[in-house]
C-alpha cells in the first residue's frame, strides 16, 4: 500500500446482506477554489447552552438498487447541497484499464474515477433484530459546480431538511471537518489532485504532449475547470518569458562586464 492510504485487510468475503455499497462527494468551485461543505444543527453546546454547535459533513449516501455508484455520487451531491455537480476530471493515480481499442495514449489523461474508498461499520439494528450490521464502503468521487452555481430548493429528503450548504476556503473546510480527519484526508486528497491537474495541464510538456496525440484542452471536457486551467497556462507562459528575458539581460550583462575587463573570448 502507499503512505497515503491505511494499512490492507486480508481476504474476505461479504454476502449482500452484510454490506452496503455508498457514493460521496468533495464539490470544489474552480474558478474560486472554494469547497462545498454541509451543515447541520446538532444541539446545544454543553459548554454554552446559547450557542448552538453544528455538525460539519460532505454529501454522500447509499446507492439506490440498479443505480451505478458514479450516478450515486451525482444525485447524493444534488440532493443534499441543491447545487447541480458534473465530475471534475483530474490526473488521478489509478488502475483502471482503458475499454478495448482506446489508444494507450488516452491513460494518461484527465479521468473521473473514484480517488479512494473509505470502510466503516453500520451496527446491529435495534429495530430490526435480522440487521446484525456489517460493513460500509463509500466510493468518493470529486465533482465540480461553476462560477454562477445557484443552489436549488426542494431537493433534500425529509430527515435532511435542516441541512445547510457553504462554500468555504481549503483551510476554512479542513476546520470545520477537523472532528472527523478521514473526510479531512479525502477533502485534501482531492484539493490537491485539483491544483496538481490544474498546474499540469497548464505546463508547457503537457501542451506538447496534448498536441503530439492531436488534442488539446477545450477536448478533455473539463468544463468550469478549463477556466483555470487556461489561467494557470497563461501564468506559466508569463513565468517563462520573465525567465528567458532575466537570462538574456543576465548573459548580456556578463558579456558586457568581461568586455571591459578585456577578457571577452
Amino acid at each position: 500500500m502507499s503512505p497515503e492510504s491505511d494499512y490492507g485487510v486480508p481476504d474476505r468475503l461479504w454476502f449482500s446482506q452484510d454490506f452496503m455499497l455508498g457514493a460521496g462527494m468533495v464539490i470544489i468551485q474552480p474558478t474560486s477554489g472554494k469547497v462545498v461543505v454541509l451543515g447541520e444543527p446538532a444541539g446545544p453546546d454543553p459548554h454554552d447552552p446559547t450557542k448552538i454547535l453544528t455538525r460539519w459533513f460532505l454529501p454522500k449516501g447509499r446507492k439506490d438498487r440498479g443505480e451505478s455508484l458514479e450516478q450515486a455520487a451525482l444525485r447524493e451531491a444534488y440532493e443534499e447541497s441543491g447545487l447541480r455537480v458534473s465530475f471534475l476530471p483530474l490526473l488521478i493515480p489509478n488502475h483502471a484499464p482503458l475499454p478495448h481499442g482506446v489508444d494507450g495514449a488516452e491513460y494518461h489523461l484527465p479521468c473521473t474515477e473514484p480517488i479512494c474508498i473509505n470502510l466503516h461499520k453500520w451496527p446491529r439494528s435495534r429495530r430490526n433484530s435480522n440487521d446484525p450490521g456489517g460493513e460500509y464502503l463509500t466510493h468518493w468521487y470529486v465533482g465540480q459546480i461553476p462560477e454562477d452555481a445557484r443552489m436549488e430548493q426542494g431537493t433534500r429528503m425529509e430527515d435532511e431538511l435542516a441541512y445547510e450548504t457553504y462554500l468555504f476556503s481549503l483551510e476554512d473546510a479542513l476546520k470545520r471537518l477537523k472532528p472527523d480527519l478521514m473526510l479531512c484526508r479525502i477533502v485534501y486528497k482531492a484539493y490537491a489532485l485539483w491544483e496538481d491537474t490544474r498546474d499540469s495541464l497548464g505546463s508547457e510538456g503537457w501542451q506538447d504532449f496534448l498536441t503530439k496525440i492531436g488534442k488539446d484542452l477545450t477536448s478533455l471536457n473539463l468544463g468550469p475547470a478549463l477556466e483555470p486551467v487556461l489561467a494557470s497556462k497563461e501564468l506559466q507562459a508569463r513565468a517563462r518569458a520573465r525567465a528567458s528575458t532575466a537570462s538574456l539581460s543576465s548573459s548580456s550583462s556578463s558579456r558586457r562586464y568581461n568586455r571591459a575587463r578585456g577578457t571577452t573570448q
